[in-house]
């Protein structure tokens, strides 16, 4: 029987003070997001990361979380993805797993998230099996949303490079939205530029593949410690 609600398509547009917004349908929704979340590779530490128990402590860091949370609540219909870049322990991981949590948890979308050494670490390990290996790799191209953490914090080999690109290809080629965060500065010649450490044309096709922005703020680490 067709659900009276959204008609079979598992989607409700509503209709709110700040415009229009996509709803997953609650047929769909209980057994889809348990799913989800339980594969979803977000890290233990970064599962109760939350919008709401973000403390934004400067103004890009306010920016940032608007951006993340104008792209959730446009999620699936997005025309790009999101690049937060900056030093470390500013909170781009915190904003980018909320981001997920709230995509799994609210809307019942499927979305993944990678910590980019982790990944190659993975990827060496199945070398003996190309089938696994492969298997790993398309794995992490295919999926709806791709959370693509840390991107450069590992020694940069040609190796490392190509797996980025493959990556970045496949997803720009089928219009996937992608999520980066990364310690690297964008459109910057120096040796801790992106461009540098990986290349001009990965680079070019992540501008317009994803909206890039430049947070800035205090360690929250050195903090709390």
């Amino acid at each position: 029987m067709t659900c009276k609600q959204c008609s079979g398509t598992g989607w409700i547009i509503k209709n709110g003070e700040n415009g229009k917004s996509a709803v997953r349908c609650k047929c769909q929704f209980e057994t889809l997001k348990k799913e989800f979340f339980k594969n979803s590779g977000i890290p233990r530490r970064y599962r109760k990361c939350k919008f709401s128990n973000f403390k934004p402590e400067t103004i890009s860091q306010l920016k940032a979380l608007k951006i993340c949370k104008d792209f959730f609540k446009l999620y699936p219909f997005v025309d790009k993805g999101i690049v937060l870049f900056g030093d470390p322990g500013i909170g781009k991981t915190h904003l980018v797993s909320a981001l997920l949590i709230n995509t799994i948890l609210y809307k019942g979308l499927k979305g993944k998230f990678v910590d980019f050494r982790n990944l190659l670490i993975d990827i060496k390990t199945t070398f003996d099996t190309k089938e696994s290996s492969q298997s790993l790799i398309h794995e992490v191209m295919d999926v709806p949303l791709l959370i693509l953490d840390d991107v450069g914090a590992e020694r940069t080999t040609d190796w490392a490079k190509d797996i980025l690109t493959t990556i970045v290809n496949y997803r720009y080629t089928r219009n996937l939205p992608t999520v980066i965060t990364t310690n690297l500065q964008f459109n910057s010649p120096l040796e801790n530029g992106f461009s540098s450490r990986f290349d001009e044309r990965t680079e070019s096709r992540i501008y317009e593949m994803c909206k890039i922005f430049r947070m800035e703020g205090d360690d929250y680490r050195k903090k709390a410690g």
